[in-house]
């Protein structure tokens, strides 16, 4: 039974009171308690909580519990800075009721209806607030007064923790101000609550703690190995190291012409410091005996030169790392090169030599005279060759390169001495490639990636030289029409002004558009200046019905060609080239505007540069947690009210990062590149079958982890190959990894990246450190430095939890919980266990330690301990298919867990698109070395299932068996709509019994999904026990859209039954073709049986058995329903294959394996 009594008016604000009265609220406090015999008190407690905020949580003092039926006090003084909309819950504890308002009226909230009030909680103003709860009744009060009182229930629940402030969700809960919350263990009488009401608080010398804190700093980290680990714990082969092979070193021309006035240098030669005889000045100069020295591979790193020429083995194989000493990565190193200047160059030019990237540090001497330094990994060094150049004679380069001064201590990975750290010491000296000390994913790299790891090049120019262009471009609402901007810096490198014309020709590379010539003739003081062509100066720059680039899966990534040409006269002075795509991106954030809340806006980064102004705020003080423990960057307020941001009504993604490219929603899924390749061999011939097998694979975003795959061809490829790039920084996890020390060494490097790479429209996004925020005096730089280079896309603080999901999990998961639990909002790193197919794993472990699993498979990342640990998965694969026997029956039962893994993850961010998901990547898709860990295809190309559960997850248009109910849903990544859409599933048993049918007709919205459909899949599966589904989404002329094929058990335990499935006399016929240059092989595979067959492999080979590598398969790991058949297509490139016949071997979980010859001859 309820009673209230009648209100009270609403109180004023009290004006700031002296020192006394502080001390008389806690006096009031004491004496109000006092009279409470063996009452237990706990507070009190002063909190402030902006509209955008978390609540906080406070544990009872040791010994103290709180019964509902015993009897409880809860009170303190109430500000609220805005009125309350709906409930709020001020402050109390589940089980016995919490403070509340409703629509701003005082109240308590317990396990039934409120007990409400009149009285209003008046914003600004305080309001002492309590409530007593005795065994029969709950008493309200106000300013000490009582103001309403229900007759107590029965229940007997009990407290574990005072919750002040909490959110309902991430926009809900009080806001304002909390001082003197008292909780005590029996009820107070109206006296001792009077007694509390007496004294209002002093603001002015109340120490309030924020439920929405700013970022903190850091505070501790760690420095890898302080010491060798034990011998003993030093992984063990019974097969030695295999001996060293020998490549053909370059055999060319020193100078290679790369066009007009442009060579590259080649020809190295390599010697360690220690064993070059003589002063710098005598290797840098003609005469110097130079013939025992290496044969240096050039763009690579010391490394890759020693196991071109034979001198250590190949480190990915087996435990041969551990024959290569880590010496490598503690000395300097020589480079030295000479050639004489082409005959065919202009007189009276300068000459500039620019070295794209060394590791680390460098000394670069010409001609017996050191001429230039550079330091860093990833900053471009460039010589004016003038005052030392030899016009007719030998020209010399000598370049002495020191490692990163703090290499650490290498941890071999093995059994007993488990996974180690992930790096060490050496993350101080980012910018560098700190992932060499070794990481969870990546042995220690002997050299640290030490050398001349990018190409080094020659240019001619005259007295005025093309900087980095920067292409901007903007599109109009529909993208009928771009606008270019473009800004050329200028340099004139004589001591005079000279008269120039700049010009600049864009192409479209397609060939479906005339050239666009722009020019502008001034005069170029000496020194450096901008040239500008706006659209709205020259109209040639208003694009109509422009080409767009676009993500994978969303259209063609079409790409423009930009040539800037400096002409003194009629003579070109210099010529500079860069690609560029015509798009826009935008980005849905919840940002914490200058007031405390939170709005959920569509922010524009490049009409913000238009206007000039910076939306949003990166700073520590800026990035705000609020609640469910998430956090959002601060909006500032000169981007309030201008047409850079536009407000949203949807909320339900808040607060996580939505992606549009020409303002289209991209459902972002894709993967962590921890580096390209362990030794940094990153020439376009070994990287580009990495991005076409990630395009196949239907992801559409890639991300460059701490900075490690920065170089051209990664973002000339991604570019191409339509992935979007997350591209972070060289800094590493917060409070673990140690901050990088130069700060102005490290700005160097990242101002001349984005300038470098700006034009790239694959990157979407700049990420100041890896899973936490730099140290201020480098984070307020970096936000700086995007601001003034780039100003078109979004720069934040972290990878992780700031507007993104925090990172992992990265173990196995139960396949269901990727649709329940993990990876909600924008989660860049959500990892499993994906082991490799059998072929790769025999590739690089030797027979001897192939079975069981020991230290090298412990060194390739098969980790007993770490983020990593297998454990869980081995005893998931026990419980689901038994106990493997051997390495083909462990490979044959991994398989079907990556198959079911991968595409729940994806599928799983499918079910919940555009409500609670916007965006989803996996740890990691791109392996640095053979790895038995975290990937989607092999370090040599070859794809297992973990591939190709992404690949049909991420499909443009797929159907697909939500977890844990089993309902059918339709994802439409398109733009158009799918309209009337025919969904039908069929369901068999082990036995080959048609356990059921189903079908339907959908219509789904362009990128969006249908919803859950009920189709009785979950009650066939509960009569059952375990079935095999397939599902199949076809077009209203049924062509089939999307088809997947799910094993499903009641149980884990359930899914061995799965091993009652007979095996299938599979028939499987290969015949090859020619396509333009390509080679395809069309394998026909059908299912004569009477029973599912699952996951049937393809391997292309050779007629000796040896892998073709890369394919490019349309499909793999292929299931078919009785009757069925399938023509899968393998593309590769011919020169691949080598001389002789062709073969495909296939095996698969019921089917024995079994090679058949491709009845194609060979062109």
């Amino acid at each position: 039974m309820r009673h209230a009594s009648s209100g009270l008016s609403t109180p004023v604000a009290s004006p700031p009171r002296p020192l006394n009265a502080v001390f008389a609220v806690l006096l009031a406090t004491s004496a109000a308690l006092a009279p409470v015999a063996g009452a237990a008190t706990w507070g009190p407690f002063n909190a402030e909580f902006p509209a955008a905020s978390d609540g906080l949580v406070k544990k009872p003092p040791k010994g103290m519990t709180l019964a509902a039926r015993r009897g409880f006090a809860i009170g303190g003084w109430f500000k609220p800075s805005e009125p309350a909309r709906g409930t709020a819950l001020l402050a109390g504890m589940d089980g016995i009721g919490y403070l509340c308002s409703v629509d701003g009226k005082l109240a308590f909230c317990g396990a039934g209806a409120p007990l409400r009030t009149d009285v209003t909680l008046g914003a600004g103003a305080w309001t002492h607030v309590a409530a007593s709860r005795d065994g029969r009744h709950v008493v309200l009060y106000a300013n000490g007064r009582e103001v309403a009182r229900q007759d107590a229930d029965g229940a007997d629940t009990a407290a574990a923790q005072l919750a002040i402030a909490p959110r309902t969700g991430a926009t809900g809960g009080f806001a304002g101000r909390v001082a003197g919350l008292m909780v005590a263990d029996e009820a107070l009488d109206a006296q001792a609550v009077a007694r509390l009401a007496a004294a209002r608080p002093d603001e002015t010398l109340t120490v309030f703690e924020s439920g929405s804190p700013h970022w903190p700093l850091q505070t501790h980290q760690m420095a890898g190995q302080l010491a060798p680990q034990d011998a003993w714990t030093l992984p063990k082969s019974a097969t030695l190291p295999a001996r060293p092979v020998a490549v053909p070193a370059y055999a060319g021309p020193a100078l290679e012409r790369r066009g007009a006035g442009t060579w590259a240098i080649r020809a190295w030669t390599l010697q360690s410091a220690d064993k070059a005889s003589g002063t710098a000045s005598q290797i840098a100069s003609g005469g110097y005996d130079a013939s025992h020295w290496y044969k240096a591979t050039v763009p690579g790193t010391v490394l890759t030169t020693l196991v071109d020429r034979g001198v250590y083995p190949d480190p990915a194989y087996g435990l041969d790392n551990l024959a290569i000493p880590e010496s490598l990565s503690r000395q300097d190193w020589w480079y030295r090169t000479s050639f004489v200047l082409p005959p065919d160059r202009r007189p009276g030019r300068h000459l500039f030599v620019t070295f794209k990237g060394i590791n680390y540090a460098a000394d670069i001497w010409v001609n017996g005279r050191k001429a230039g330094t550079t330091r860093g990994a990833f900053v471009r060094g460039s010589v004016d060759l003038g005052p030392y150049v030899n016009p007719k004679g030998e020209n010399v380069i000598a370049v002495k390169v020191s490692p990163p001064p703090h290499p650490g201590i290498a941890h071999e990975e093995s059994i007993a001495a488990g996974v180690g750290e992930n790096g060490g010491v050496q993350a101080q000296d980012g910018p560098t490639f700190i992932a060499t000390e070794g990481w969870d994913w990546i042995p220690s790299v002997r050299d640290r990636n030490t050398g001349l790891w990018q190409e080094v090049v020659l240019r001619s120019t005259g007295d005025v030289r093309v900087g980095d262009a920067h292409v901007i471009t903007a599109l109009a609402a529909g993208n009928g029409e771009a606008d270019i901007g473009i800004e050329v810096p200028v340099t004139n490198v004589s001591d005079k002004p000279v008269r120039a014309t700049v010009r600049a020709t864009i192409r479209d590379r397609a060939g479906a558009l005339a050239p666009i010539v722009v020019s502008r003739t001034l005069d170029v003081a000496p020194g450096t200046r901008t040239v500008r062509f706006a659209a709205a100066e020259f109209a040639a720059l208003k694009v109509k019905h422009p080409h767009l680039w676009w993500p994978n899966g969303y259209g063609k990534p079409e790409l423009h060609d930009l040539d800037v040409d400096v002409l003194q006269g009629a003579a070109l002075s210099d010529h500079a080239h860069t690609a560029f795509g015509i798009r826009s991106v935008t980005y849905e954030l919840s940002l914490v505007d200058h007031t405390g809340h939170l709005r959920r806006v569509e922010a524009d980064f490049t009409k913000a540069h238009e206007l000039g102004i910076r939306i949003t705020d990166a700073r520590h003080e800026a990035l705000r947690k609020i609640a469910d423990n998430q956090w959002a960057t601060g909006l500032r307020a000169e981007a309030e009210g201008t047409k850079a941001i536009r407000e949203l009504d949807d909320t339900r993604l808040t607060p996580y990062l939505v992606i549009k490219v020409n303002g289209v929603r991209i459902a972002a899924r894709g993967g962590s590149w921890g580096m390209d390749d362990f030794m940094k061999r990153v020439d376009r011939a070994r990287l580009e079958p990495y991005f076409r097998l990630h395009r196949d694979a239907n992801v559409n975003i890639i991300r460059n982890w701490v900075g490690q795959d920065t170089e051209e061809t990664f973002f000339e490829l991604a570019d191409e190959y339509g992935l979007m790039v997350l591209n972070d920084f060289w800094a590493s996890t917060q409070d673990y990894n140690i901050e990088p020390q130069d700060v102005d060494l490290f700005m160097a490097n990242a101002a001349d990246v984005v300038r470098r790479f700006r034009n790239h429209p694959s990157i979407v996004a700049w990420f100041g450190r890896n899973e936490g925020v730099p140290q201020p005096a480098l984070n307020e730089r970096l936000e700086a430095l995007i601001y003034a280079e780039d100003g078109t896309r979004w720069y934040t603080g972290s990878s992780n939890r700031v507007n993104l999901q925090n990172s992992g999990p990265y173990d196995y998961q139960p396949p269901e919980t990727y649709f329940t639990t993990h990876a909600k909002g924008f989660a860049v790193e959500v990892g499993t266990p994906s082991f490799p197919t059998r072929e790769a794993f025999e590739a690089v472990v030797p027979p001897s330690e192939r079975w069981p699993l020991g230290d090298t498979a412990a060194y390739h990342d098969w980790h007993a301990s770490g983020n990593g640990r297998v454990e869980p998965f081995m005893k998931a694969l026990d419980r689901q298919y038994g106990a493997p026997a051997s390495l083909a029956d462990f490979e044959r039962k991994a398989q079907l867990m990556n198959y079911e893994s991968h595409r729940a993850i994806f599928e799983g961010m499918n079910a919940g698109l555009w409500r609670e998901n916007s965006g989803r990547m996996l740890w990691m898709t791109q392996p640095a070395w053979p790895s038995t860990m975290w990937q989607i295809l092999s370090h040599d190309y070859d794809t297992h299932a973990a591939y190709y559960g992404t690949k049909h997850a991420s499909e443009p248009v797929h159907v697909q068996l939500n977890l844990p109910d089993h309902a059918v849903d339709v994802i439409n990544n398109p733009v158009a709509p799918l309209e009337n859409a025919h969904v039908a599933f069929a369901a068999y048993t082990v036995d080959g019994k048609l356990a059921g049918r189903g079908a339907t007709t959908v219509s789904v919205a362009g990128g969006g999904t249908s919803g859950p459909i009920d189709l009785g899949i979950g009650k066939l599966l509960a009569r059952e026990g375990l079935v095999v589904v397939k599902l199949t989404l076809a077009d209203g002329a049924g062509r089939t859209l999307s088809d997947n094929v799910y094993w499903e058990a009641t149980s884990p335990e359930r899914l061995r039954g799965l091993d009652a499935l007979p095996d299938v006399p599979v028939t499987v016929r290969a015949a090859g073709r020619t396509e333009g240059a390509a080679r395809k092989v069309d394998v026909t595979l059908a299912n004569p049986s009477a029973v599912p067959l699952l996951t049937a492999k393809l391997t292309l080979t050779t007629a000796g058995g040896a892998r073709v590598l890369p394919v490019y398969w349309s499909d793999n790991y292929v299931s078919l329903m009785p009757g069925e058949s399938r023509v899968v297509t393998a593309e590769f490139d011919p020169a691949a294959a080598g001389q002789g016949g062709l073969a495909v071997a296939v095996r698969a979980w019921n089917a024995a394996e079994r090679t058949v010859a491709v009845d194609a001859p060979r062109p």
